[in-house]
This record gives structure tokens, C-alpha cells and sequence, in this order.
């Protein structure tokens, strides 16, 4: 869960380093979120050996690391970052007179909205590469087993 949060850093990070678009930034931007998917993958593969239940681990490692990712964008607005957005930053609360009108929106559409419509996609994009890692952890092993040489009293 905590990788939502890490990426919110690390997306802010590149796009300071190397600016906005670019293949380099796409593939940093998108490819990260392939890194907590490998090590739950392989760890799931080996102790259940079952591709339906490693592709719904990965799904969910991606539905939990969005929540966490738009779940800190509030907290951030609300305690840290009084520069983005100083309406609806905590110290606003009795002097902004759409204080609670404008956090409404941003949790109905901003948060609640990003986490429903990226939810769909990290089910399926979760369940697809868990399945994909599964064959090919399930496919070496099979491959090296084979090609492990036999030990046969001669």
C-alpha cells in the first residue's frame, strides 16, 4: 500500500528531472508500477503454483497502491501542501467560505472518481501480468526441472 504513496514521490521526482513526456519519462512513469508486482507475483506463484491466484494478488497489490496513491493526494492537500492548493488546505477551514463545498468535490471527483476509474484498470492490468508471471515462473521451472540431469546409479 505504501507504493502509491512512493510513486506520488517518485512521479514528482522525474518530472523535475527530466520534465513532462518523453520515452524515458513514459517508461519510468508507467514501468514502476511493475516493481511491486514482481516480487508479490513470484511469492504468490511458488507457494499457491496457481495462475488465478497470483493474477488476483497482483490485481489487488495495484488496487490498494492507487487507493494509497489518491488517499495521501487528500492528505497532502489538506496538511502539507498550503503552496497547490490554499483552499483547501486545513488552515482555510474558517476563513474560506467554499471550505467544505470544495473538498466535496475534490473527494467526489478527484479521489473517490481517479480511484474508481484506475481501479478497473489495475484489475485488469493486475490480473493480466500476474497470469503472464505465473507462466513464465511456471515454464522455467518445468524447463530447468527437465534439464536437471538425472541421478542414476550406474
Amino acid at each position: 500500500m505504501e507504493f502509491g504513496v512512493f510513486d506520488f514521490f517518485f512521479h514528482n521526482y522525474i518530472s523535475n528531472v527530466l520534465g513532462q513526456g518523453g520515452t524515458l519519462w513514459r517508461y519510468l512513469t508507467y514501468g514502476i508500477w511493475l516493481l511491486p508486482l514482481i516480487p508479490i507475483a513470484l511469492f504468490e506463484v511458488r507457494i499457491s503454483k496457481s495462475k488465478l491466484f497470483t493474477a488476483l494478488a497482483c490485481s489487488l497489490t495495484w488496487i490498494f497502491s492507487i487507493i494509497s496513491y489518491y488517499l495521501y493526494m487528500a492528505v497532502q492537500f489538506a496538511f502539507i501542501g498550503v503552496s497547490t492548493r490554499p483552499e483547501l488546505h486545513i488552515s482555510s477551514l474558517g476563513e474560506h467560505p467554499y471550505f467544505w463545498s470544495n473538498w466535496k468535490s475534490l473527494f467526489w471527483k478527484d479521489i473517490v472518481g481517479n480511484i474508481v476509474e484506475w481501479s478497473g484498470v489495475a484489475l485488469l492490468g493486475g490480473f493480466i501480468i500476474g497470469v503472464f508471471i505465473s507462466i513464465i515462473y511456471i515454464y522455467l521451472g518445468k524447463f530447468f526441472k527437465s534439464r536437471k540431469p538425472r541421478d542414476e546409479n550406474l
